[in-house]
């Protein structure tokens, strides 16, 4: 992703001044869930730091679609909205079509172009994948109820509170967790791809949240 491009300033006898110029960024975010992930990421939207507040505009929408509806929506807000930079696209595995999970994979690489680039944010089986990697690392297959339960037992064990989808603190709880979950979600990506597995639908455990942290995280004025 571009950072914004860097300019010299005036100079002075041995000092050179540089100035760094931020191009303002929008940034959509379309959520398969209606509750979790919008909190979630609302949650990061209000943790960006003061001076880039300005900068980078983030619009989060949960809609209760999934996989091909779901990109399909993020068309339609681009075209009405008169066009986004960066658009990503949170949703789960669960009990999909494995050929439809997959293809919206298929579908961001071919819709990005110069103007729109679109990122899956997929998580297999749910997004508690996510949430379980900022407590540690596990290649343990899971189900959706599984991995939910274990996010609820760490919760009541390191943050002694229970799990709970309409969090509205969740981001701002598991922040100074922030990099470790990153390294071991993409750790968890470079496992799967060593056994062989290279779909999305075939990665469980398994997550691309890390990528808006990425993408995201030197504005951001936590996890570091």
């Amino acid at each position: 992703m571009a950072r914004g491009r860097v300019k010299s300033g005036w100079r002075k006898p041995g000092r050179r001044q540089v100035y760094r110029v931020l191009a303002p960024e929008r940034h959509l975010i379309v959520c398969e869930g209606e509750k979790t992930e919008p909190l979630y990421f609302e949650g990061m939207r209000d943790a960006l730091k003061p001076e880039f507040r300005n900068r980078i505009h983030i619009v989060v929408k949960g809609t209760g679609l999934h996989t091909t509806d779901l990109f399909d929506y993020a068309l339609r807000e681009c075209r009405l909205s008169g066009g986004y930079d960066y658009v990503w696209l949170a949703y789960d595995r669960d009990d999909f079509d494995l050929r439809e999970f997959d293809s919206v994979v298929d579908a961001c690489t071919q819709n990005s172009d110069g103007t729109t680039t679109f990122h899956p944010l997929w998580s297999n089986p749910c997004v508690e994948v996510w949430m379980l990697l900022h407590f540690g690392y596990t290649t343990a297959e899971m189900t959706s109820s599984e991995a939910i339960a274990k996010t609820d037992a760490l919760f009541q064990k390191e943050l002694r509170r229970r799990y709970e989808k309409n969090d509205t603190k969740l981001f701002a709880d598991l922040s100074n967790r922030l990099v470790d979950a990153e390294n071991n979600a993409n750790r968890l990506v470079k496992w799967h791809e060593s056994q062989g597995v290279s779909r999305s639908s075939q990665m469980n455990p398994g997550t691309q949240m890390q990528r808006i942290v990425e993408a995201l995280h030197e504005y951001i004025g936590v996890g570091d």
